[in-house]
């Protein structure tokens, strides 16, 4: 019997562990699923997923706010961004005339108007205006008659460099070689909300990385060192045109005195080839010496108002201390403009040309290469046979040379390739005795909102002032050229800057900066293209302002 109840346990034992085995089967399909479901992306471990990237989007999401909450605090806001357009909208300033084009005249409008800009990279229609000086138009079809001085919006924005081009060594006049490079590198913008760094959710940077990250352009910002200004600004007017001869065809004579005066009258005849007096040329003669004024307060001789439009002589014979004085004081009181403080008038500076020339690079501009103004005849430059103006606005007719504006359309920037030289509000600060003989109005030592200062290198040479300003950014300067700074010989670096452009670094007795090129510089002249400059008055050199 002992044995019968024996067998009988052993075979109990061998029933439960085949019932244990079952139920382990089970547990392991049960987990099996559990597993296969993580994977399809509907079991546990997809919600863990789902459950992290929304704390990563709430980290972001808490960054971002805490960022626009220390941005307020600085006084950035994303106020002026019209959400429609994707663009900051333009700031009038008293005295401006909003104009769109019909296809043959401009037309006076309004800011409401939805027409009157889209920055769009199929339209590149930037926005226009019109100041008061000489304006007309037909009060009915608001068709303009007579062009007023005109500046074109820059709106903020962040831009990355890629695409960098190749530079490779090319005999350019035996036994000259130059390093060179045809092509230009790929600029892409984004514009920022109001006078803050965002762009949609993301955030642009503040540093010398534009070929890796969206840059803030410096102009915009309030790092003066960098060429920015006193304040964030959402945006700012470029004179449309290099500033050019006002008056009457025929007599200069007939413009308005401004308030600044000629402190230098001493500058290089073109037409002779020497240096001398600019009274006794044909502007001299007719401009200024009938403007002298007389009595203890006197200065000097009264320096024109110019006039920023197309197809007019351009503006030459001023020094660039007293290009930048009259910049400055455009909207001073009974100024044929109609501006007044709500503008902040300046001469251009480096930062500015340099934001121009990249929104022109982009896709929002051309593009390519801008056309150059090689137009060197005017109806109002000589007497007899003296000639002393050797360009005109605009290549002479603006409406049907829109190969040379910053859009490839009306709407852009003329005179940014050719003309004259613009001089810039910049120079290296190397102590040069013309800096305060020509400059002596924008010898700052350091720099301004209205006047950027660049360093002497280790030595005072090209190369080494070149080397020494390399972390400046956005001023199409170091960014947008290819110097070999191993090689010291001037030749071999003058074509150094995209498209080939002109690549002479300020040194010594030529410590200003002028950009553009003028209308026999051919390959040389372009938007990317930077010289340097005595500082004197010289019929090749002209000057454009910014109003802020």
């Amino acid at each position: 019997m002992n044995k019968k109840l024996k067998s009988k346990k052993i075979n109990t034992n061998k029933g439960i562990t085949l019932v244990a085995l079952i139920i382990t089967i089970i547990v392991l399909l049960i987990l099996a699923v559990v597993a296969i479901q993580a994977v399809k992306g509907d079991g546990i471990l997809a919600h863990a997923k789902n459950a992290r990237d929304k704390w990563e989007e709430a980290q972001r999401n808490e960054e971002i706010a805490l960022d626009q909450l220390t941005d307020s605090l600085k006084g950035q806001t994303t106020t002026g961004y019209n959400e429609e357009k994707k663009v900051n909208a333009p700031e009038l300033k008293t005295g401006m005339v909003p104009v769109k084009y019909n296809g043959s005249n401009w037309v006076v409008t309004t800011e409401d108007d939805p027409e009157w800009y889209d920055y769009t990279a199929e339209k590149k229609q930037w926005a226009n205006v019109m100041l008061q000086d000489n304006l007309k138009y037909n009060q009915d079809t608001k068709v303009v008659e007579t062009e007023g001085s005109m500046f074109v919006w820059i709106p903020r924005f962040a831009y990355k460099i890629t695409n960098l081009p190749t530079y490779t060594d090319k005999v350019v006049t035996s036994p000259y070689t130059s390093t060179v490079t045809e092509s230009a590198g790929t600029i892409d913008v984004v514009f920022l909300q109001g006078n803050t760094d965002y762009y949609g959710s993301k955030k642009a940077i503040r540093a010398n990385k534009a070929t890796e990250e969206y840059v803030v352009h410096p102009s915009f910002t309030n790092d003066v060192n960098l060429g920015g200004w006193d304040r964030e600004l959402t945006g700012y007017w470029v004179a449309k045109f290099e500033a050019a001869y006002s008056g009457e065809a025929g007599n200069p004579n007939s413009a308005e005195d401004s308030t600044v005066h000629y402190t230098s009258t001493n500058g290089r005849n073109g037409a002779t080839s020497t240096n001398e007096n600019i009274l006794n040329n044909y502007y001299g003669e007719k401009q200024i010496a009938d403007s002298a004024l007389t009595g203890a307060g006197a200065k000097g001789k009264a320096i024109k108002y110019p006039t920023f439009t197309g197809n007019r002589p351009s503006f030459n014979y001023i020094s660039i201390g007293d290009s930048y004085s009259l910049c400055l004081n455009l909207n001073a009181d009974g100024n044929p403009y109609g501006i007044n403080n709500s503008s902040d008038p300046h001469l251009m500076k480096n930062s500015e040309w340099g934001a121009v020339a990249y929104l022109g690079q982009s896709q929002y501009g051309k593009g390519s290469e801008i056309a150059i103004n090689d137009n060197q005849s005017t109806d109002d430059t000589s007497q007899n046979t003296q000639r002393t103006v050797w360009a005109s606005t605009g290549g002479g007719n603006y409406k049907t040379n829109t190969a040379q504006s910053s859009t490839d359309n009306i709407y852009g920037i003329y005179d940014l390739s050719g003309g004259v030289w613009d001089r810039v509000a910049s120079y290296i600060n190397n102590e040069n005795d013309n800096i305060a003989e020509y400059g002596a109005s924008m010898q700052v030592g350091s720099s301004t909102k209205y006047v950027t200062v660049y360093q002497k290198g280790t030595t005072d040479d090209r190369v080494p002032n070149y080397v020494a300003n390399k972390e400046f950014y956005g001023d199409a300067v170091s960014e947008t050229s290819g110097i070999n700074e191993s090689k010291q010989d001037y030749y071999y670096n003058n074509g150094a800057s995209w498209f080939g452009d002109w690549s002479d670094v300020p040194f010594n007795d030529t410590p200003f900066f002028a950009r553009g090129g003028r209308t026999t510089s051919t390959s040389y002249a372009g938007s990317f293209a930077f010289s340097s400059a005595y500082g004197y008055l010289d019929f090749l050199i002209g000057f454009r302002a910014v109003l802020v």
